[in-house]
């Protein structure tokens, strides 16, 4: 035992007096340092510096000539890993993230440098080219290279031909259908403001950066709208949708642009494209003939998708509840949503991989999942043919669970740039605008499930009664549940792809349908769809009114669902139980 002892502290003694050394200090200016870079913009400046030559490493989201597409893609700002960083033995890594993110990193080599460089307005950049100009040993290289850029900077801002009280009102947005805009304290605000106009993203947004909506947009009146979209082989489509809105300066003027390419990476083509938007700003748009009706038209559609989905939620809820005696039961918390997100989501980075249309993969794609949720969910709770309460319920969480890392593990293979429309859409939010084929395809299915469900109502009033005396009048329990399982994948799938996993609606509104027309599964299944789609539509205007009082441009209205669910579930639950709570 003593023996074992003393080789044991031999061994524990000497690791710990090497952790408590302090790390040399890592060395600064090398001449010719190897440089990992684990952010675009941060690349993009190295290149445009003539620095490429000491990379050694870059991030797999880096725009790169082909001389250096050989370069290993190592940690980004989403994923680090030390070890295969350090395989590429570099003396600096230039992050934009937190130096702590580095910390195993440096504990294995302390000589590695880690230097965080902030990128968020067009100083910023100038800062970092001096920065990089220190680090590498060549301030005189990287001085000489500010040198133009300020020169290019105060050529643009004497040359401005706007007064400061008749600058054009310019909004920079990305995307269109759930856009999001750049406010104060950001690049895109110098880059405006350079070329001589006002960013009304300041109007629009009390942050720097954030999704909105055409509500607020319209608000906002622009002169000019740029608009940038990452597919640039249809540009036309972008400026096809911001041409319409005859309520918008920009759009009813013709001073609609579309952009793409590194307009979301501050560099110093960040000066190019001030240049670029000046143009846009002095040129002399052409009037479209507005349509009066566009604008109801765009609004119809998101009403429509938002009852849509509300109504497959509610009859989801209704059915679910009448079928398993569960007043808990509902496609979310089931894990029918998630099932049918996953399905979404993947649709959604098809869609952006591939040229497949969203209309039918989002909704195919989101069928597979919820049907595979259902399964497995009625598999696990399954217990010799009946259907166990508990049961039920921690399979919903086991299989939300592993749903949402399935998300995750999505999330690992998507461009940054679009990870804030990707989170948008998993808070749960109507789009400003659906297109007509997910629209008709998405609300056939939820009326063929409503239907069915209509249908089977009868015999789940006679299932009330408990499954032998069901199967002695002659109702087939096992096809019952089968059939209901598939309709309500069908509807929730129908109502995720439209407008995302929102949560506790299939659980609130069945509860409110019960106390309003009794427990007659026939009258609650009709009153259900209708209360669960004016309920979201309520909600999704709502959204959008109270918005601005809480200092944000859009609230998605999965958060009001939830912060709403949340206790009533709490509350169902400690009635369930007796009171505990």
């Amino acid at each position: 035992m003593r023996r074992c002892l003393i080789i044991l502290l031999s061994i524990v003694l000497p690791a710990c007096v090497a952790l408590a050394q302090p790390a040399p200090d890592a060395p600064q200016g090398r001449p010719h340092p190897r440089i990992a870079s684990c952010t675009s913009a941060l690349t993009a400046i190295i290149i445009q510096m003539g620095l490429e030559d000491h990379l050694v490493a870059v991030t797999r989201y880096c725009d790169l000539p082909p001389r250096l597409q050989s370069l290993p893609q190592v940690a980004d700002a989403f994923n680090i890993n030390a070890e295969q960083l350090l395989r590429t033995n570099p003396d600096l890594v230039v992050t934009q993230t937190s130096v702590d993110k580095f910390a195993a990193l440096t504990t294995i080599d302390p000589y590695v440098v880690v230097e965080q460089i902030h990128l968020e307005r067009l100083g910023d950049m100038l800062g970092a080219i001096a920065k990089l100009g220190e680090l590498t040993g060549r301030p005189g290289a990287a001085q000489k290279f500010l040198d133009e850029l300020d020169s290019e900077i105060e050529e643009l801002r004497a040359t401005n031909p706007f007064p400061e009280d008749e600058a054009p009102r310019v909004l920079f947005v990305n995307g269109t259908k759930t856009p999001s805009t750049m406010g104060r304290e950001t690049f895109i605000d110098d880059i405006i403001a350079l070329a001589g106009g006002y960013n009304v993203g300041r109007d629009i947004l009390s942050q720097p950066w954030g999704q909105t909506h055409i509500d607020a947009i319209i608000d906002a009146q622009p002169d000019v709208i740029v608009c940038f979209t990452e597919d640039e082989a249809d540009p036309d489509w972008a400026r096809g949708y911001w041409s319409r809105w005859e309520d918008i300066p920009a759009s009813r003027d013709g001073r609609v642009y579309v952009v793409s390419g590194d307009w979301l990476k501050l560099s110093p083509t960040a000066i190019d494209h001030a240049r670029e938007m000046r143009e846009m700003l002095v040129r002399e748009g052409e009037p479209n003939r507005g349509r009066w009706w566009v604008m109801w038209k765009v609004r119809t559609s998101r009403w429509l998708a938002a009852a849509i989905a509300g109504a497959a939620l509610a009859v989801g809820g209704m059915a679910l509840q009448g079928l398993l005696r569960n007043p808990l039961a509902e496609p979310y918390l089931l894990g029918v949503s998630s099932g049918a997100g996953v399905g979404v989501l993947l649709g959604m980075a098809v869609t952006s991989w591939f040229a497949w249309a969203g209309w039918y993969a989002q909704p195919l794609l989101a069928f597979l999942g919820a049907s595979l949720t259902c399964g497995l969910v009625y598999l696990l709770a399954q217990r010799r043919g009946r259907i166990d309460p508990l049961s039920l319920i921690l399979s919903g969480v086991i299989i939300n669970s592993f749903n949402g890392a399935v998300m995750l593990v999505i999330y690992l293979y998507i461009d940054p740039h679009r990870i804030p429309d990707f989170a948008q859409w998993m808070m749960g939010r109507i789009p400003d605008m659906v297109e007509a084929p997910l629209l008709i395809v998405s609300g056939a299915l939820v009326v063929a499930g409503w239907i069915a469900m209509l249908l089977a109502a009868a015999m789940m009033n006679v299932l009330s009664l408990g499954d032998s005396v069901a199967s002695s009048s002659g109702v087939g329990v096992h096809r019952l549940r089968v059939v209901t399982f598939v309709c309500v994948g069908m509807m929730t799938a129908a109502a995720v792809a439209l407008a995302g996993p929102i949560g506790f609606l299939g659980l609130i509104v069945p509860h409110i349908c019960r106390r309003i027309v009794g427990p007659d599964l026939r009258k609650g299944i009709v009153a259900s769809g209708i209360v669960g789609a004016i309920v979201l539509v309520g909600a999704d205007m709502l959204c959008r009114l109270v918005a601005p009082w809480v200092g944000v441009s859009l609230i998605p209205v999965g958060i009001v669902t939830a912060l709403t669910g949340g206790p009533f579930f709490i509350i169902l639950l400690n009635r369930r139980r007796g009171g505990v709570l």
